[in-house]
């Protein structure tokens, strides 16, 4: 037995936990059920996690930011424990999916500092899969809606069209990285197709919480070259809700709902401002005479289940997470990590709710950019000083 688990751990060391990981990735888009993608992860992906735990250990031995991470979620599954109606099965719950998160941020630092090649080839090969699957669902939903006025909603487990937009946006930026950074005129005609088809499903999908993100993670790589684009993108999207009366109303006039739902996220935050009311609270909002699910903002939600302390920890994660990526930049010239935090930053300050939980479109857009960039910027004990990246300095 311990001949097989040997060698079962030499080959994830050796590109098999790649493998693996490029499957679950993929599923976002081409698995048509999201019990089916959450069961590729805790079957495909998270036993290799344990089995390389010494690995990752290793890795992250005197890694402030893993150290940041761990604090932050510790804390945020202390405040179950003083949650309103607190129930064991649904803590538990909580506390596996705390998990999650942090073997994929592990495993996806690991796996980029570690394998970074393959993992350029499969994220370039990702981008292909996204473009695909893109016009798939443009053409699947378009056969039978309004074109172009009604709201793209795309195939695959992401249903949920502002979610599914935030994963496409991700992907256009990555896309827009590789146009940036392409050597040849065919491979920047190649990534640039690739760019407007994923822009495209953006628009489409008329998320202002997407393309909000896209805008900030191009302008990041881009800088001022990309103020056209999002001008114009900006332009179109506008054009398109504007084309629907219904939408309109609903999304624009009222702004989705968004200050009421967080003006009375805030009022519910009364008297537990230090330490949050634990994250087993109904997350629904009263506002408008409606009832809304959860609080549409991912900093909000922290402060309401793990107070000013919870926040704090999680907006200190992102600023060294940020200076990290900006020091990367002054090093390499490698824009592409401040991108992307940015990216995800923007996402949950317009959307979402909690931040800990089962595997999911958040994990992609908020949680890898973290991962990648606690692992691009290592001080490895043996080399004090010496910064790793995951990509060729340029």
């Amino acid at each position: 037995m311990r001949w097989n688990v040997t060698n079962l751990q030499a080959f994830l060391r050796s590109k098999g936990m790649a493998y693996c990981y490029a499957v679950f990735i993929a599923g976002y888009f081409l698995l048509p059920m999201v019990s089916g993608h959450r069961r590729l992860y805790y079957i495909l992906v998270l036993p290799p996690v344990l089995l390389l735990w010494r690995e990752l250990i290793a890795l992250y031995r005197g890694n402030t930011l893993f150290y940041l991470l761990l604090a932050f979620i510790g804390y945020m599954i202390s405040s179950l424990f003083w949650s309103e109606g607190f129930n064991q099965a649904e803590a538990l719950w909580s506390i596996w999916c705390s998990f999650a998160v942090l073997t994929f941020c592990a495993v996806t630092g690991y796996l980029w500092i570690e394998h970074s090649q393959t993992m350029d080839q499969f994220l370039r090969q990702s981008l292909y899969v996204a473009a695909a699957a893109g016009l798939v669902s443009v053409f699947a939903w378009y056969m039978n809606n309004p074109f172009p006025s009604s709201r793209l909603e795309l195939l695959g487990v992401m249903s949920q069209t502002n979610n599914a937009a935030c994963v496409y946006g991700l992907f256009t930026v990555f896309a827009c990285h590789y146009l940036l950074t392409a050597p040849t005129r065919q491979a920047k005609l190649t990534y640039s197709i690739m760019a407007i088809v994923l822009l495209s499903v953006v628009l489409l999908t008329q998320s202002r919480t997407a393309l909000a993100a896209v805008s900030m993670g191009i302008l990041a790589i881009a800088g001022y070259r990309a103020l056209g684009v999002v001008a114009i993108a900006t332009g179109l999207s506008w054009a398109l809700m504007a084309a629907n009366s219904v939408l309109w109303t609903d999304r624009v006039a009222t702004f989705s709902f968004r200050p009421g739902i967080w003006q009375q996220t805030i009022n519910d935050i009364q008297g537990h401002w230090l330490l949050g009311r634990g994250s087993l609270v109904n997350p629904e909002v009263s506002a408008y005479e409606q009832i809304f699910n959860h609080a549409h903002n991912g900093y909000l939600a922290t402060l309401r289940d793990g107070g000013l302390i919870g926040l704090t920890l999680l907006l200190i994660i992102l600023g060294l997470a940020a200076f990290r990526a900006a020091r990367l930049y002054r090093a390499t010239r490698e824009r592409i990590y401040l991108a992307l935090l940015l990216y995800g930053m923007t996402c949950i300050a317009m959307d979402f709710d909690r931040l800990l939980v089962h595997p999911n479109e958040l994990w992609l857009f908020f949680w890898a950019p973290i991962a990648l960039t606690m692992t691009a910027y290592a001080k490895p004990r043996e080399t004090s000083g010496r910064i790793r990246y995951a990509m060729p300095a340029k």
